[in-house]
Order: C-alpha cells, then sequence, then structure tokens
C-alpha cells in the first residue's frame, strides 16, 4: 500500500505483476546473475522489482534519487550493473554523458512504467534463484568514508527479515508504515521482513510529518520505525499542535540508524506514554542488538543481541575483554551478509566468523551492549579516548539546544582537542553558556574546547550525521587551523 498515492496491491496481484515482470525483463536480456540497478521514487513500483528480479535470479542495486550525478555514475561503474530500471527520464542522458566522460562502459535502461502494472497477465515465472544466491548489492551511506558495496545472498536477506519478524513480534495482523526510502537497507530491509510476515506495508516516503499522522490513523498502522531526526519532526510537530499518536492503533516505534539520545528518548516517553520504544542497533551489513523496554535511563544502551545472533567485544589484539571494558564490537549468526563487493574483506571488517562496523562499545554483566563511538570519530586528547556521543547526548539535553556534533581537531599540545557544533533553538545561547553546561555534567577533560554555532547539520538521505562532511569542511576553513579557533564563537560559518 502506498501512503502518498494510496495505490494498493493484493499478496495474489504482487504475485502475478511480479511474474509479468520477470518474464518482461528476461524478455529484454536480463539473466541470472546480472546486477540491475534502480532509479526511482516509484515505491510499489521499485517492491514489485525487487520481487520480479528474485524470480529471475537477477541481483538488484538501488540508486538514491538524491544523490549527485557523478555518485550515481561511480556506483553503476563499481556494481558492474548492466541494467538500470528508472521512471526519471530527465537523468538519463545526463548518466550517459557522465559516463562517456569518465569512460564506463555505457548501459541498457529500461523505462519502469513500460514494465506496466497494468500489463496483460502471463503464466507463473519459472523461479531461477536459489538461497545462496547473490540477491542485492547494497550501498552504505557513506557517513565516514566512501560508500561500500554490501552483498546479500537470498538466504542473509531471509535471515535478516527473519530475526527483525521475531526479535519485534511483526505477524500478519500488524500494519507497519515505513517512511524510510527504498535505496537503504532499513527501508529495503523492513518492507520485505513485512511482505515475509504476510503482514500489511505501508509505504510513507519521503517522510513528512503531519502526513505521517494522517496515514497512522488513515490506515491503522500499528508499528513503525524512524530515524531520530524523524522522530524529532513529529516531537517539534507535537510541540505545535498535539500530534494524535497517543492514542492512535500505532503501538510500536522503533529507532535505527543513528544514536537515540537520552533526551529524545525522555521526551518521547512523556509524550507518548503508551507507545512502546525500541531501539536497534543495525547496520547494512547485519543486525546486531535491540534495546525494547529495559533500561529507559541507560543512555547509550542498545539492548541485547538479536535473535539468531551472538556478540563479542575484541581488544586492539582480537582477544576478548571483559564486561565493562570498552573493545571493537563483533557480531556472528542470523542475517550477517557474506561480503563485500569486488573485495570480501577490504576493509579489515573480519575476525574469523565476526564482523564488525569498527564501532567501539562494551557489554554490561547482563549482556547488555552500549556504544561508546564508531572508531573514527573517537577523539584522542592527551592520551585519552574521548567519546563524542557521550559529549553529543550532553549537549543535546540542553533546552535550547536541538542537535549537536562533537569533533577532534588539531591540536599542538593535546594531540586532538574537542569541537563541538552546535544548533540552537534559543539564538541568544552563547557558547560560554554552553560550555559551562558541559562543565556541570561532564569532566573537565571532556568538555569542549571550541564551540561554533550553526543551522543546520549535514545528514545522509536517511537522517544519519555526516561528520566526514563536517572535517572536510573544517578542513577547507580557517576553523580548521588550531591556532585560529576560537574558544567560543558566536559566528554561524555553516548558514545557507
Amino acid at each position: 500500500m502506498d501512503g502518498i498515492t494510496g495505490q494498493t496491491l493484493t499478496y495474489r496481484e504482487l504475485d502475478q505483476i511480479t511474474d509479468t515482470m520477470a518474464w518482461q525483463l528476461s524478455d529484454l536480456g536480463v539473466r541470472p546473475g546480472d546486477v540491475v540497478a534502480y532509479l526511482s521514487q516509484n515505491r510499489i513500483g521499485i517492491v514489485s522489482l525487487i520481487f520480479a528480479l528474485g524470480k529471475l535470479g537477477a541481483a538488484w542495486t538501488p540508486l538514491n534519487p538524491q544523490a549527485q550525478l557523478r555518485e550515481w555514475v561511480r556506483q553503476l561503474e563499481h556494481s558492474q550493473a548492466l541494467f538500470v530500471i528508472s521512471d526519471m527520464a530527465h537523468v538519463e542522458e545526463s548518466v550517459k554523458e557522465e559516463q562517456v566522460a569518465a569512460g564506463s562502459k555505457s548501459l541498457t535502461w529500461v523505462n519502469l512504467n513500460e514494465l506496466s502494472l497494468s500489463s496483460p497477465y502471463r503464466p507463473p515465472f519459472p523461479i531461477r534463484s536459489k538461497s545462496g544466491d547473490k540477491a542485492a548489492l547494497i550501498y552504505t551511506s557513506g557517513t565516514t568514508d566512501s560508500p561500500k558495496g554490501v552483498w546479500h545472498t537470498h538466504q542473509t536477506l531471509w535471515e535478516w527479515n527473519f530475526t527483525l519478524l521475531v526479535s519485534l513480534g511483526i505477524d500478519q495482523d500488524d500494519c507497519l508504515i515505513n517512511p524510510y526510502p527504498l535505496f537503504h537497507m532499513g527501508g529495503v530491509g523492513f518492507s520485505l521482513a513485512t511482505i515475509q510476515a504476510g503482514a500489511t506495508l505501508l509505504l510513507e516516503t519521503p517522510f513528512e510529518a503531519e502526513h505521517f499522522v494522517d496515514s497512522v490513523k488513515r490506515y491503522g498502522a500499528t508499528i513503525t520505525l524512524m530515524v531520530p531526526t524523524m522522530v524529532q519532526s513529529l516531537l517539534d510537530l507535537n510541540a505545535v499542535k498535539p500530534v494524535e499518536l497517543q492514542n492512535s492503533s500505532l503501538r510500536e516505534l522503533i529507532t535505527t540508524s543513528a544514536p537515540l539520545m537520552t533526551s529524545t528518548r525522555h521526551e518521547m516517553e512523556k509524550t507518548w506514554p503508551n507507545l512502546s520504544l525500541s531501539v536497534l542497533y543495525s547496520a547494512t551489513e547485519a543486525i546486531f542488538s535491540l534495546l525494547r523496554r529495559e533500561k529507559p535511563k541507560a543512555g547509550l544502551c542498545v539492548g541485547r543481541p538479536v535473535w539468531g545472533t551472538e556478540i563479542t567485544i575484541l581488544d586492539q589484539n582480537k582477544k576478548a575483554v571483559p564486561p565493562g571494558q570498552a573493545g571493537t564490537i563483533y557480531v556472528q549468526g542470523y542475517g550477517v551478509f557474506p561480503g563485500y563487493h569486488l573485495s570480501p574483506d577490504q576493509f579489515g571488517s573480519w575476525h574469523q566468523n565476526w564482523f564488525t562496523c569498527h564501532d567501539i562499545g562494551y557489554q554490561d554483566n547482563e549482556g547488555y551492549l552500549y556504544l561508546v563511538d564508531r572508531e573514527k570519530d573517537l577523539i584522542n586528547s592527551g592520551g585519552e579516548k574521548i567519546s563524542s556521543l557521550e559529549i553529543e547526548n550532553v549537549l543535546r539535553s540542553h533546552p535550547d539546544i536541538r542537535e549537536a556534533a562533537v569533533i577532534g581537531v588539531p591540536d599542538r599540545y593535546w594531540g586532538e582537542s574537542i569541537h563541538a557544533l552546535v544548533v540552537r533553538i534559543n539564538r541568544s545561547l552563547s557558547a560560554e553558556e554552553v560550555r559551562q553546561f558541559a562543565r556541570n555534567l561532564l569532566p573537565p577533560f571532556k568538555v569542549p574546547k571550541s564551540i561554533t554555532f550553526i543551522q543546520e547539520l549535514p545528514k545522509t538521505g536517511t537522517g544519519k550525521l555526516k561528520k566526514s562532511a563536517l572535517r572536510q569542511f573544517l578542513r577547507q576553513d580557517v576553523i580548521w587551523n588550531v591556532s585560529k579557533i576560537p574558544t567560543t564563537s558566536e559566528s554561524d560559518p555553516f548558514s545557507p
């Protein structure tokens, strides 16, 4: 069901349409093992295409419709795609011209609308895929580096989905409203999991807070997933006018893809006391853990391992550490991807059968997992390894701060010093007031040495903070020169 257009499909209709689409794709020359890219805003059309390619035995790779031209060309080249299925005719010639300029081979473009939902029905397509075949090549958000191509087989996709269903208790009576874009693992994964459960899938993208609330009421949605920025939009809307989610059909809200700050969680619990809140720690490559109703005051706790998985914490020598000691988080079990495209372990992400996203964390004596930071985001100041997430969590608790990002900047004496970039609600808030607030809640060595106010933090299409973009900008700006970083800054150098 499409919450934007109102278009609906039954399971019988989806099966028949995907048979027809599989025949059409086969007639166009798509063969088992081929990689087929899609670039579209057509939500139901994308879901149908994914199942058609699955029947055919070809793999799909999604392109972000909001990405830049050079990013599309890079992914098409890197993925070795042979076909592009799109309904964005206005970009086709631009992509082809860019490919010629880059020396890339030309691809076969197919208009998604030609794979029409109203095409004459054809007989059932003989399914050509096996469980171990490659099914999807999904690219990561690239928040810390260039996007990585993640392979999933039909089996690991099924396991990824089944882990969600068991851990979250999704069944055929549920209606999942999905505001994630369908170029992202969250958008595709939760959509496929909902269909795997035989439940009702309601596609609601692009996300708009007021329309989302209307769709929950109109279609009786029972469960949803969001990045924290979407949650904040609902909370902001509630501050203007009451958001009718508290007494709606919605029973569970899952946050994922980015850390949920303690202040946001407390505001959610206050605003929607009858709504169950869960935090899912996952990646394109794997699902790690889930925090449901436990430990509401546990800061950056992300729960226990999800069903079918195990987590271990290893030190730099790949030795397991005791509870309470931080190290690199590794996972194994259901739904873990088999490898990256072109080089199965080009990022040093595997140790024996254990996979890591290079996140740092620790487990307590009960097995609960706590995130400390990304390896690349840890700040090394005077020999102390400092969590940027911890400081961001504290700054976000200030009533006049909407968002905050913390990074390390070069310091001749300390190696790195702590620099905070703050989006303030009240423009009269001063940098010294922010530092004083931090002093009351943090030890002195964790208090930001410099603060810059900005209007907006750079994020990916799914709301993840892009610290790599902040670092790149600061390198190009005088503010990166440590001798010129002000102790406090009232300027807004990143304003549009």
